[in-house]
């Protein structure tokens, strides 16, 4: 049966809905956000100087992506001792990204 053919419900979204979704998808169009969600799909907890490695970004700028991954939802953070660890809080998340490599593959 393709696409064409499947009956789907029919999904209404509200002005709250549309600003609440138009944030996801502009935080996960950021190439770099996408890239650090990525990383931390395939591990429990990562650190910021642990991230900045596998990314090949500044610290700085791992952390300013942070904050606005974990100020949406998307990531949370667990401090053990003087490190901050770093880990996906939503699995909404990660079921658009496989989605989405799904999709373009």
């Amino acid at each position: 049966m393709s696409f064409k053919e499947k009956r789907m419900k029919p999904i209404k979204l509200m002005d709250d809905d549309l600003v609440a979704m138009i944030k996801i998808f502009k935080a996960l169009s950021d190439p770099s956000r996408l890239r650090i969600v990525s990383v931390l799909t395939g591990r429990e907890r990562l650190s910021v100087s642990e991230i900045s490695e596998v990314v090949d970004l500044s610290i700085s700028s791992v952390s300013h992506h942070l904050a606005i991954l974990q100020h949406l939802g998307f990531t949370s953070s667990e401090r053990v001792g003087k490190q901050v660890y770093h880990y996906l809080s939503d699995d909404c998340i990660y079921e658009i990204l496989k989605g989405t490599l799904k999709h373009v593959r």
